[in-house]
């Protein structure tokens, strides 16, 4: 698919060519089995299993699978209609509904509950990664991925080289209900309210887990680790050395809390933010107000959203000289999330506006007005369309 995506253009010549043969496709597609295709194609009642047809295809995406139908209805090579069945059946395999980003790798999760991979797996990303159905939430580390199954466990996978993998739960009878990843540590929230935490202990990171219960919600940095409780409070884990913990609020009345690699920040049910841990970069101090609805953390900045649709962010903004682009102005946004050293907004018109630093082609994003959610991290970014399809940008390894 990474072909598709980087060779549009090329490929869009190839879908209007008059005098496309079988030789152009073949060429394009060299590991396709297009006698296998054709068989199973002129069954015009074909109802198998397409994600069967597309591995014995050689195809390990059913938007290409799609694109290779096309193209050899232009070529001739099948001479009937395409069968709007078979391409609806296709179509709604490739129907995305949730997104995450780890360090060069990202997964999306199908409605149905099954996962794909994107990216490199120099690091063994991909390994490992599930492929049975019923997976309902999705979240990435730096080089390994956790996933949560409806009947309530949890399937990690990819690299182990420090230990992410270790004592990852896999029981059904506790039920975990929701699931968050740092650089090499994992934390999963329990339908009692209870925390579990596995992975790496290096650097101190499941040091001073909580054991009691009543949490609602969890977050990762690198490092440390940050839950909210239902009564409102706080409370933060994990390595100090960098004071990623230095500051937490000891009040109540938040409502939500999302880590940075060094530091944190909550939102409060009265609207302003809370910012603590380590203060290098100048991104503890957020604007005076009381209207935000939203809040995120990249590694120099953080990052609010106002209940106007308006952004404020907040912190160093240090790379100006390596060609910084300035954070988008107006209203109407709908989500924001960053990555290492850019940050990206949705508009409630479906298009995507990226900022930051453009050293790894971050800016490089899709114009189109069709986005529904956004994900980034490290220099890429992943949104998902309203088609259920995704686009990613940024880092050249990482693509779809």
């Amino acid at each position: 698919m990474d072909k598709l995506i980087n060779d549009s253009k090329y490929i869009q010549n190839l879908m209007t060519n008059d005098n496309l043969t079988e030789n152009d496709i073949i060429n394009y597609f060299p590991n396709v089995n297009f006698s296998l295709l054709i068989s199973y194609y002129n069954e015009k009642n074909f109802k198998g299993d397409l994600l069967k047809l597309a591995e014995d295809m050689n195809i390990l995406d059913c938007g290409e699978l799609t694109e290779v139908l096309i193209l050899i209805k232009q070529s001739g090579i099948i001479y009937n209609d395409l069968n709007p069945d078979l391409i609806r059946e296709i179509s709604e395999l490739n129907k995305f509904i949730k997104i995450a980003c780890g360090s060069y790798h990202a997964i999306a999760l199908r409605k149905e509950g099954t996962i794909e991979m994107f990216g490199t797996n120099r690091r063994n990303q991909r390994n490992g990664c599930p492929t049975d159905g019923g997976y309902i939430s999705i979240a990435c580390g730096y080089d390994y991925s956790i996933a949560l199954h409806k009947d309530g466990s949890i399937v990690t996978w990819g690299n182990n080289d420090e230990n992410q993998k270790n004592n990852s739960p896999s029981s059904t009878k506790i039920g975990y209900i929701a699931i968050a990843c740092g650089g090499y540590h994992s934390v999963a929230l329990k339908n009692d309210g209870g925390l579990v935490i596995w992975g790496d202990n290096d650097d101190n990171q499941r040091n001073d887990c909580p054991t009691d219960n009543g949490y609602i919600a969890i977050s990762c940095g690198s490092l440390h680790s940050v839950a909210l409780r239902n009564d409102g409070t706080i409370v933060t884990w994990g390595d100090n050395r960098s004071n990623q913990r230095k500051h937490c609020p000891t009040e109540g009345g938040y409502i939500a809390i999302s880590c940075g690699t060094f530091h944190s920040i909550a939102l409060h049910k009265n609207g302003y933010i809370k910012i603590w841990g380590n203060n290098i970069f100048n991104h503890i101090y957020p604007p005076p107000g009381n209207k935000y609805i939203s809040v995120t953390c990249e590694e120099t900045n953080s990052i609010g959203l106002l209940k106007d649709g308006t952004i404020a962010i907040f912190g160093e903004n240090m790379d100006d000289r390596r060609g910084y682009y300035p954070s988008p102005k107006g209203d109407g946004y709908i989500a924001i999330a960053s990555g290492m050293r850019h940050s990206i907004a949705l508009h409630k018109d479906g298009s995507v506006v990226i900022w930051g630093n453009t050293y790894y082609d971050q800016l490089d994003y899709p114009r189109e007005k069709e986005y529904v959610a956004i994900a980034s991290k490290q220099n890429y970014s992943i949104a998902l369309k309203k088609d259920g399809s995704v686009a990613t940008w940024g880092n050249k390894e990482l693509t779809l």
